[in-house]
């Protein structure tokens, strides 16, 4: 096992992609990106209360909404017509 099997890459890519794709900014949500990669390299339990208040105010809406985009996207590219 390495040092970065605890690592979550699919969430890690999610994250990335929600600064790339506009969904928030990295200026304006430099404390939810901080958040994020903690969660990323060491799990949402390694949280503080106001961390975790932080991270299900801002990222969790905003992976949603990612999310919710992907499957409009894949539907649209799947069907066409």
């Amino acid at each position: 096992m390495g040092h970065n099997d605890h690592i979550n890459m699919e969430l890690s890519e999610d994250i990335d992609s929600l600064f790339d794709d506009g969904y928030l900014d990295k200026m304006e949500h430099a404390k939810a990106l901080g958040v994020a990669q903690q969660v990323i390299h060491q799990g949402f339990e390694s949280l503080s209360p106001k961390q975790k208040a932080l991270y299900e105010a801002v990222v969790e809406p905003a992976l949603k909404k990612q999310g919710e985009q992907r499957r409009i996207n894949e539907m649209i590219t799947s069907n066409p017509d």
